[in-house]
């Protein structure tokens, strides 16, 4: 064999080994399964999850670095229970004691400004998160995957004890809630830089059904489903079909589910505020009564 043929052929070994690394990297971003077993959707380090919080929270912009997170837990994929629901609970491991004050298990706290003030209580009967902030703002978050095209209808209950007096989700400089929760959506190929999020927020003075762009991203789009102090001191119990939150907001079909986020903020306002939030649970049908709490102790 000539020098030359052998160079030809060698030049076609690199060849061969290029198409098959392009065709590699096409299949894995085409392919959920794939981007799954690569980049860990629904069971990478909970680390990565923080930085699709673009606007949870709001001090936040696509892309912004943050403060270093609290309370990492491992990560523990969530499966459909017995009547065909995804139940993110308070605590993967209820305590023995309550309350019981720190970060429960399943869940990472973010801490923007101030420090995070969690526990978990029982209260009328609930397993909750109580949450305090005093000129503070905080997340805790964690990987749930939910394919809205099964599980389309997200329910939790919560109460809030008390609002910050001049919250308005309108105002960026008054833009704090004592009750909030975000489903985020990361969007491929690059999940950290280009995520959709879906707020349902409980606003001191914004009126129920308003619908805004964060004042901080605008890749985050909210809607007011509480609002004031007419039912504060009571539990109510949110419903939404979040698949058509989305394609009302966004204006094109739900990508599956990434994380799921609760927060409070008082940082603008430099007020106080207090809330309780029970489990959050993604469903096939809409439920015909919503009477029975969806996070009781257990």
């Amino acid at each position: 064999m000539s020098l030359r043929d052998g160079l030809a052929r060698l030049g076609l070994w690199r060849l061969s080994v290029i198409v098959v690394v392009l065709a590699g990297a096409i299949a894995i971003v085409a392919l959920p399964g794939l981007r799954a077993f690569y980049f860990g959707q629904g069971t990478a380090p909970v680390e990565r999850a923080a930085a699709v919080l673009a606007r949870v929270p709001t001090q936040l912009a696509v892309g912004a670095s943050a403060p270093e997170s609290t309370g990492k837990t491992p990560v523990r994929r969530i499966l459909p229970d017995g009547e065909g629901r995804i139940r993110v609970r308070v605590s993967d491991r209820p305590p023995t004691r309550l309350p019981a004050e720190g970060i429960p298990a399943g869940w990472t706290a973010k801490e923007f400004v101030g420090h995070a003030s969690v526990e978990l209580v029982r209260d009328d009967t609930r397993l909750a998160l109580r949450l305090r902030s005093e000129r503070s703002s905080f997340a805790l978050y964690r990987d749930v995957v939910v394919d809205l095209n099964e599980f389309p209808f997200l329910s939790w209950s919560w109460k809030v004890v008390l609002l910050p007096p001049d919250g308005d989700v309108r105002v960026r400089a008054a833009d704090d809630q004592a009750a909030q929760v975000y489903v985020i959506f990361p969007r491929w190929p690059a999940p950290t830089r280009n995520s959709d999020v879906v707020g349902y927020v409980w606003d001191s003075r914004a009126p129920v059904g308003t619908r805004v762009t964060s004042t901080q991203a605008a890749n985050v789009k909210i809607i007011v489903v509480a609002s004031g102090r007419s039912q504060a001191e009571t539990w109510r119990v949110e419903q939404r079909d979040v698949a058509k939150d989305y394609a009302a907001l966004f204006g094109r079909p739900a990508p599956r589910v990434g994380q799921v986020a609760v927060m409070i903020d008082t940082n603008d306002t430099k007020g106080t505020a207090e809330a309780l939030i029970g489990d959050l649970t993604f469903a096939r049908t809409r439920a015909e009564s919503m009477e029975t709490p969806t996070s009781m102790l257990r």
